[in-house]
């Protein structure tokens, strides 16, 4: 993958990330899409076989509820009792029955064609007046199953009736005393079911048990028999759904039962009149997310190959740098980023070239230097005879005072002698603090033969001394500082010298403490603000900074701040009529360093 280019990941990201997931999303969502249209086409039409059911469960009921009067009228209870032998008593109650009950209901029921009541014993009465008897009255008297049901589709002539049977039942006896039978129309029936659309070319039609059709949009198939495939696919179920080919037409049949009638509705649709408006938005849809694939394919191909490009143009231009031209330069006209990008290389360019010839220039000068300061060794290895001749003669006077017993004066002799070695060396050499408070600690024995009386105060951490960092003569200045501008420039005898060390977090903390008179408020508030700017910039009057600039505390706060940087130097804490409190803050040896030790404390009385 490392030495795959940018330009082929994009292009194998957009493949693998973007394209594949849109053609698999979008196979599924067709195949979902489709089976969820033909599910919803399936659904609806079964709501419709229900409602249609029930409206014809309705009907029936409500038909049952009609004829019920005519099963506990008195008149038809004499009519069951009469004999054949009856004659009058038969001819008496018929018109009866006729005139008050069966005439009646026909005119009230426009649907209704006729009523015939049978009796058990072989009388016959009817709503048209005639009284022949049917030949299979008997298969109704003796039909098992429910006291109300619908027996099938006959025609009388060319109009066809559905017979409804209703049987009579002794009080007595709770046997079969009659039977009424009931034949109806088809309009209502065909109202009911004829009023309900199925697209253009779909259809509903009615099956009863015995596989007689008893509604169909064509007449000529009323009371035929159902198709072949009706028995294999619905003969035997209440209620589902399943797609006919005929003739290379897919129909969708959806059939459902009703417990009351016992009679099977059926629907047959061209599945494309029910997805066709569905088909279409679908197609719509899938092809405008293929267009929009397309354009972002284009769109981000685009951009792709754009930046591409202009980062190979970038790398050959880096390759061209890298083999030393650095002349090469960038177009800086390209978008935000890339733009930024080529302005970027150009200043890098621009910046190695001021860099080299930086470089060549201070070759130029280190060489020069080198050959100044050979010149200036010379000149010390010259010179060194004075600073010897010096040493001898301060040896020879120490000689001199030990033989004639005058110690005194032994040790100032060596004292000096070590001080103007110690002074002539590098000033910006870094040493252990330790070898600097010797310095100063030589230094103070020289002001003590001088002034008997001074009191030196030194506290600091024996082990410290070694494990801190200074700048040759950093310390013995700020000594010396309190000696000529604390005392003497006060004209006031120098009677106490403190050093104090102490740990901080960020270093060692050394602090110089003596008993003059310090600076005036405004000179201190000038010192530390030098001392955070040493170059002395911030100062308005320059006859003042050249006032602070003669005292020794900016030399050893720019040596110290030079050679260690933030947060090293000076900071004068307090300075007035009781003396000057002035901290130094060293940096610890990263290489040996313990905050542990032993302390020296060394205080010197007065004489």
């Amino acid at each position: 993958m490392r030495k795959i280019t940018i330009r082929t990941k994009l292009i194998t990201l957009f493949v693998f990330f973007v394209c594949i997931p849109f053609l698999v999303f979008g196979v599924l969502w067709y195949v979902r899409s489709t089976l969820s249209i033909e599910h919803s086409a399936t659904d609806f039409q079964e709501q419709i076989l229900k409602q249609a059911n029930r409206h014809l469960d309705a009907y029936f009921l409500d038909l049952e509820r009609t004829t019920f009067p005519l099963i506990t009228h008195p008149l038809i209870r004499d009519f069951m009792k009469l004999t054949p032998e009856q004659t009058y008593e038969r001819f008496e109650l018929t018109r009866k029955i006729q005139e008050e009950l069966l005439q009646q209901m026909v005119f009230s029921r426009p649907e209704i064609y006729s009523f015939i009541i049978y009796s058990s014993k072989g009388l016959s009465v009817s709503s048209s007046g005639s009284s022949s008897i049917e030949e299979n009255y008997e298969a109704y008297l003796n039909m098992p199953g429910k006291n109300y049901s619908v027996v099938g589709l006959r025609w009388n002539g060319n109009t066809p009736l559905l017979t409804i049977i209703r049987k009579f039942h002794d009080a007595a006896t709770y046997r079969t005393s009659g039977v009424l039978i009931i034949n109806i129309r088809l309009n209502e029936i065909s109202k009911i079911v004829g009023d309900i659309k199925l697209g253009e070319n779909g259809f509903l039609w009615i099956a009863d048990t015995a596989g007689q059709i008893i509604y169909h949009p064509e007449k000529s198939k009323w009371g035929t028999a159902v198709p072949d495939w009706y028995a294999a696919q619905i003969q035997n179920r209440t209620s589902g759904t399943f797609i006919r080919t005929d003739d290379s037409i897919k129909d969708l049949v959806v059939f459902n039962r009703s417990p009351y009638t016992d009679w099977t509705i059926v629907s047959q649709v061209p599945i494309h009149e029910l997805t066709g408006d569905l088909l279409l938005l679908r197609n719509a849809t899938l092809w405008g997310v293929l267009i929009l694939v397309l354009l972002v394919i284009l769109v981000i191909g685009g951009f792709s190959l754009t930046l591409t490009n202009a980062l190979s143009k970038l790398q050959r231009l880096m390759r061209q740098a890298e083999n030393g031209n650095l002349n090469v330069q960038a177009p800086e006209h390209r978008g935000y980023e890339m733009g930024n990008l080529y302005r970027g290389f150009n200043k890098m360019v621009r910046e190695l070239r001021r860099l080299i010839e930086e470089v060549h220039t201070s070759q130029i000068r280190e060489r020069e230097l080198v050959i100044k300061q050979r010149e200036s060794t010379l000149k010390a290895l010259q010179s060194q005879i004075n600073p010897h001749f010096l040493y001898n003669t301060l040896e020879m006077i120490s000689s001199y005072a030990l033989v004639e017993g005058i110690r005194p004066i032994s040790r100032m002799a060596t004292g000096l002698a070590d001080l103007f070695r110690f002074s002539i060396s590098d000033a910006m050499q870094v040493i252990p603090l330790q070898v600097e408070l010797i310095h100063v600690q030589t230094y103070l024995e020289i002001q003590k033969e001088r002034f008997p009386y001074l009191q030196i105060e030194m506290n600091v951490d024996q082990k410290a001394v070694s494990q801190i960092l200074a700048v040759r003569l950093s310390l013995q200045p700020l000594v010396e500082n309190c000696f000529r501008h604390g005392y003497e420039r006060h004209r006031l005898k120098p009677v106490y010298i403190g050093i104090f060390g102490e740990w901080r977090e960020t270093g060692y903390l050394l602090r110089i403490i003596d008993k003059g008179k310090g600076m005036e408020a405004q000179t201190k508030e000038d010192y530390n603000r030098l001392f955070q700017n040493y170059e002395g910039k911030d100062l308005e009057d320059e006859k003042h900074k050249d006032e602070l600039t003669k005292i020794g505390l900016l030399n050893v706060h720019q040596r110290t701040r030079l050679l260690f940087g933030e947060p090293y130097g000076l900071q004068i804490l307090q300075s007035g009529e009781h003396g000057t409190n002035i901290q130094m803050l060293l940096p610890y040896d990263a290489q040996n360093t313990s905050k542990s030790g032993e302390h020296i404390y060394v205080q010197s009385a007065n004489r």
